[in-house]
Parts: structure tokens; sequence; C-alpha cells
């Protein structure tokens, strides 16, 4: 009898974590190539993919996946089919588990195969194999609940359960409790970092000054203004410990689902300096915008400040000395502001000078240096901001005809009455109970301290950036009126 040539095969393995001994991707390649050899198969090394560590639920973060499913399109494809130890390596998610097995079979002419998982002949084949993709999903659905609802009763009692945080090393105590145990080094670290945050430094310098320093983070990764950020926002320096249910936060600090409670772990600061970090940082994010340039990179002291009468985008420096709309740089906005930096500078300075006049007119907002509802107040003028985009986006989606002349009113409608409901809310977390008349006066020194600074021959382009910054919510510049409008800033 003439002997079949055997058929390539290839195997992709996955394990998710370091705890399923039985899943581990030895052992699993040792079922498979059993597999392989009884059933005349060749497996090449070279066509082995294993995705170590990796959920199975979404298949673009397995890169090892990816690699067997580009391999599998080539034509021809270097193997005939796929082996796998179950069909829950293949993928958690049935979709995706569906989608991809229809482009290797049917598009690729690859078969999937479980060498553990063997399916009847004929018609019951596809359904078995459903049924068992859809065990695997709500077996994973299951499990994930159960293991969040673990963590959550765990952060609830203070207990650690995540990497370590910078100035700590975890410690495994009797009855395989796990604490944290302060590194002196990296606690005296941190201990400047907040101690430097509070006399003044920004989170840039501080991560500069621990880089000059040779310090890495526990990734061993360079300090960075955001990592530096994190240090400070980290309850875990004052004896607690955060945890998020949701999981990531997005570095949202104020989230409501997030649980802090107190731990058993020694604290590296006190109360009041972790308090005081916080206050500063709420300073902080409502003096500095989303997005906002460092001060180090600016051109001159008026960068990132004034803005299109227009569109509202702010004016770039534009060699050699002269400030332009960055849309109309872009071909985005049809008026050009274009004006000599000097006369933009006299513009600015004359009107400081004008509305430092004690019982001058003066257009203000207050902030309230509370981090919660510094927190608040920057998420409510994102959502404001991102309304008024949208809304402004609308005409054009007319214009253009993607959307009828009822959806435009209807839609202008809804958006408005959003906009008004915002703004009401952010009016309402702005203004403190406080005399009017103490407000104006606050707010006239804070503008004759800025225009100190900014007249003087000593101060830098940071320091006159920082200085205005400070004390102003928009400058609007509009060349074809002639007019500079100053809405202030007064932070409580």
């Amino acid at each position: 009898m003439e002997q079949l040539l055997p058929r390539t095969a290839a195997a992709y393995i996955r394990v998710s974590t370091d705890e399923q001994a039985d899943q581990s991707p030895e052992s699993q390649l040792v079922e498979i190539r059993k597999y392989a050899s009884a059933n005349n198969l060749l497996l090449p090394d070279d066509l082995i993919y294993v995705d170590e560590g990796i959920s199975g639920k979404k298949s673009e973060n397995r890169p090892a996946f990816q690699r067997m499913v580009g391999a599998a399109k080539m034509d021809p494809p270097p193997f005939d089919v796929l082996l796998l130890w179950k069909f829950s390596r293949f993928a958690r998610n049935q979709e995706e588990s569906i989608v991809y097995k229809a482009l290797l079979r049917k598009q690729c002419g690859v078969d999937v195969v479980s060498v553990s998982e063997p399916l009847p002949g004929g018609h019951f084949a596809s359904l078995i194999e459903r049924i068992i993709e859809w065990f695997d999903e709500f077996y994973s659905i299951r499990l994930s609940e159960d293991v969040k609802r673990t963590m959550k009763v765990k952060a609830t009692r203070g207990e650690f359960q995540s990497a370590p945080s910078f100035g700590y090393k975890a410690r495994m105590e009797p009855g395989e409790k796990t604490t944290l145990v302060p590194i002196p080094e990296e606690a005296e670290l941190v201990r400047e970092i907040f101690s430097r945050f509070n006399a003044g430094e920004g989170c840039y310098q501080i991560a500069k000054w621990l880089n000059s320093l040779g310090v890495t983070t526990h990734r061993g990764n360079p300090f960075e203004n955001r990592t530096v950020e994190y240090i400070l926002r980290n309850p875990v320096y004052i004896g607690k410990l955060r945890w998020t249910p949701t999981g990531r936060t997005r570095r949202d600090f104020s989230n409501p689902d997030t649980i802090v409670a107190d731990s058993t772990h020694e604290p590296l600061v006190s109360l009041e300096t972790f308090d005081a970090a916080q206050k500063r940082m709420a300073e902080v994010k409502a003096v500095w915008g989303y997005k906002a340039r460092p001060t180090y990179e600016l051109k001159d002291w008026l960068s990132g400040l004034v803005r299109c009468s227009d569109c509202g985008s702010t004016l770039i420096f534009a060699k050699p000395h002269y400030f332009k709309c960055n849309n109309y740089m872009r071909g985005r906005c049809k008026s050009s502001q274009h004006i000599k930096v000097d006369l933009l500078h006299e513009a600015v300075l004359e009107k400081l000078k004008e509305d430092m006049t004690v019982g001058a007119p003066l257009s203000y907002t207050t902030v309230i240096a509370s981090p919660t509802k510094a927190d608040d107040l920057s998420r409510l003028r994102a959502s404001l901001s991102d309304l008024e985009r949208r809304s402004a986006r609308l005409l054009d989606a007319y214009l253009s005809e993607a959307i009828g002349l009822d959806q435009l009113s209807r839609t202008k409608k809804a958006m408005d009455e959003q906009i008004k409901d915002l703004e009401a809310e952010i009016a309402s977390k702005e203004s403190p109970a406080a005399d009017p008349a103490q407000l104006a006066a606050a707010l006239t020194a804070s503008i004759a301290a800025a225009y100190k600074t900014l007249t003087s021959p000593d101060a830098t382009i940071e320091t006159k950036n920082t200085a205005l910054r400070n004390i102003t919510e928009r400058i609007i510049f509009n060349r074809t009126a002639n007019t500079l409008t100053i809405t202030y800033r007064l932070i409580l």
C-alpha cells in the first residue's frame, strides 16, 4: 500500500496565568505532538505559536495568534491544519472564535482541530463545537466575575493584591498574606518628591531630577511627568490601598467606583503632606489645560494662551515674529488673525493694566482648588468642549448633505439643551459663597502681581507664561474688530 505523505501542521498554544500548571505551554505541546505523531502530521518548530500569560478574550492582544493568522493567509499557506490542546486556547470569545475559524477553514483551507476534544463526524460536529465554545465563554465570564468579587472583598479589607508601588516591596507574611515593606532608599526619594512638589516644583522638574540620579521605576523605565503625578496622587503613601473593580481608570483618580481602604503597611508621608499635594495638584490642573505644552517647550510667553475669535484655536508662533491661528495654518479656519509678536504683547499688557484698576468691570471664572471638585469641573468642561465642537460640525454635515434639515434641527436643539445644562452645572460648582467685592479685590491683586512679572526684565518665558496662565481662563483676539478680550480665572 502506498504511504501517504504527512500533512504539515501548525500549533497554537495559549495560557493565561502561571498558576495553570496543567495548562502550561510545555504540557499543551506534549499532547499536541502526540496527536500529530498518531495522525501522520508534521509539526515544524517554526510553526509553533505561543501566547503566554495573555487572555483569550481579544485577538488583537495576542501577537502570536496574529502571526499565525497572517501566515495562514499566505498563498499557499505553510500549514494544512492548526492543532490546539483545547478550543478554549483558540479564543474565549465565541464571536471571534467563529470569525477566525471561518477565515482559516473557508478562505485559507486550514482546518482547526482540538487534540483533546474529538468531534463526531457529520452534521453534528459543528453543533458540538459551538456548544464547547459557548461553555468556554460562559466559564470565562463566570471566572472573571468570581475573581473580581474576591478582589473587591480583599480591597475593602485593605489587602494588597497588585504590583508594589515605588518605595515599597512585597513581603509574604505567615498565612500567605502579602504586605508592603518600605525600601529605605526609594522611601526617602518619595518623601523628597512630595517635599519638592509642595514647595513649588513641577512634575517635569522632579522627573528630570530623578533621572539625573539614575533612578528608574520598578519596571526599569525613566521617570516622566505622569509617573511623578501618579506617585503624588497615590494614597498608598499614607497607609491606604486603592483599587477599582471596573478595571483601568485611565488615571481618573476620582472614579466613584474606586475603593480606597486603610491597610497595615507603613506610610511614607503624613496626611497633611499628602493633602497639601492634592490641593496643589488641583490648582495645577485648573491652570494647565488638557494637552497643554510644558513651559520649557514654549517659544513665547503668550504661546498657548491667546485664541482665535472665529474658531477658538490657539494662536501659534510663526517665524520670524508673528502669531497666527493654528487652524488657519492647517486650512481649517478662514481667519489668519495675523499679528506681530510685539503688538500682541503690547495689547495684552495694556489690557492687564486697564483691568487691574480697582473697580474696573471684569469677566472672570472662579475655580475651587478642591481635588474632588477640580476633577469634577475638568470632566464637565471637557464634556462641554466636546459638545460645542460637535454642535459646530452639525452645519457642515447639513451643507454636505450628510444629514437632513429635520435631523439638523432636532440634534441642534438637543445639543443646545445639553450645553445649557452643563454650563449651569459648571457655574454652580464654580460659584463660591463669598463677597463679590472681596473676590474682585483678590482678582485685581492677582492681575497686578502677574503684570509685575510680565514687565520684569529678569523674568523668563516660562515664568511669564505661568504667571499669565494662572490668572486667565481665556484670551480671545479678533483682528477684524481689533479687540482683545480676557476672561480671568480666580483660584480659591
